[in-house]
């Protein structure tokens, strides 16, 4: 059995806050004693016999009927039949305020005007766009089938759709409580070495091995090495609502066309290539790309997503984004440091670092040697 070496640099506590016209919510509020920040980590909702009866009398859906818990890993999905449809209710997490909710659900009416294929809200018995529940905000709309992007040739299909995604999203003016998410898959140019620090120093606070320390050691030097190679010049890109988690089950198809784009709770502001750089690094860290094995081989195949995502845009991806994108891939796993601080033991921040661990030494590698990836990329 591993040994847990105790210490303080992180404690936590209850604490009761009021926002948005008095909705009260429960945090757990963690203080890191290493810089003397607090972060807000809001219990994942659950479900109970209250809630299902809120949503029931709210949303006038049939009675006598168990919801079924279509998972999620930061909001709880339930599914509603009423009588030949079949609606979800998605709850959030607390540290989603109305302003953000009314924020997130009017770009999502936008970008669905813009003929894409974005869910529409069901409104309550009462008119209202969301209802809460204890520390709860909930909205509910129609359930959409189908196959979640798995396929090559569903993933290029996405990739178009996601630049014409981005091409409504860069003319939308971020509404209140958008432009920065309270947890993200995105890490910003500009963030990603001081919160990569201050990540390696909580581990570094309860490490208990050496593969442990190693991932703090090469979480750093990732993080020197970028920017050793620039990657700081992301920064001056323009900045525009990005859809933050465009994967999987949050892309389903029908008959190979996009029949639905899911979840915007990670939406947040950033240079576009951020978001594009998210789903090559899921093609490249997960079994997208296992036949091939070597980097010359992953770096066409990579292309060809680049490509038909730039295929989507109005405005096509300069030469200066093509070449700034194998960073941003680089630091797209230095993401879990974000995650990391949020949470506010050692048992958990332990477990988002050991998830990153395996995907920090290629992207190490591409750090130090960018250029073959910049060439494939042009």
């Amino acid at each position: 059995m591993l040994g847990v070496r105790r210490c303080r640099t992180w404690e936590s506590r209850l604490l009761l806050m009021h926002l948005d016209g008095g909705l009260s919510i429960e945090f757990l509020i963690a203080q890191d004693l290493t810089v003397g920040a607090r972060r807000m980590l809001p219990v994942r909702p659950m479900k109970s016999p209250g809630l299902i009866d809120a949503i029931v009398r709210a949303y006038n859906f049939p009675r006598n009927f168990d919801p079924i818990d279509l998972g999620g890993s930061s909001n709880l999905n339930l599914l509603f039949p009423e009588r030949d449809r079949r609606y979800v209710a998605r709850i959030y997490r607390a540290w989603v305020t109305p302003r953000r909710l009314e924020g997130i659900q009017s770009v999502r009416a936008t970008l669905r005007a813009a003929g894409l294929p974005f869910t529409q809200v069901r409104p309550s018995a009462d008119g209202r766009t969301f209802i809460s529940f204890a520390d709860w905000l909930v909205e509910v709309e129609p359930f959409i089938g189908g196959q979640d992007m798995g396929t090559w040739a569903q993933l290029l299909e996405g990739m178009r759709v996601l630049g014409t995604i981005h091409t409504v999203l860069s003319e939308i003016a971020a509404p209140p409580g958008t432009r920065r998410a309270p947890a993200a898959n995105h890490i910003d140019a500009a963030d990603a070495f001081q919160t990569t620090r201050r990540a390696c120093r909580a581990i570094r606070s309860w490490v208990s091995s050496a593969d442990e320390e190693r991932i703090a050691s090469l979480s750093q030097e990732l993080a020197n090495a970028l920017l050793s190679a620039g990657d700081g010049a992301s920064m001056g890109f323009p900045r525009q609502l990005l859809h933050g988690d465009f994967w999987d089950n949050n892309v389903k198809f029908q008959d190979g066309s996009v029949v639905a784009v899911l979840d915007l709770d990670f939406m947040e502001e950033g240079a576009r290539i951020d978001d594009l750089a998210l789903v090559l690094y899921y093609a490249n860290s997960g079994s997208t790309l296992a036949s091939l094995r070597s980097p010359l081989e992953r770096m066409p195949a990579l292309r060809e997503l680049v490509d038909a995502y730039d295929s989507g845009l109005e405005r096509h991806l300069s030469q200066e984004e093509r070449t700034a994108l194998p960073l941003a891939l680089a630091r797209t796993p230095l993401k879990y440091a974000r995650h990391l601080l949020l949470r506010t033991s050692a048992a958990e921040q332990r477990a988002v670092a050991q998830a990153e661990a395996p995907d920090l030494e290629w992207a190490l590698s591409i750090a130090k040697h960018p250029v073959p990836w910049q060439m494939a990329f042009r």
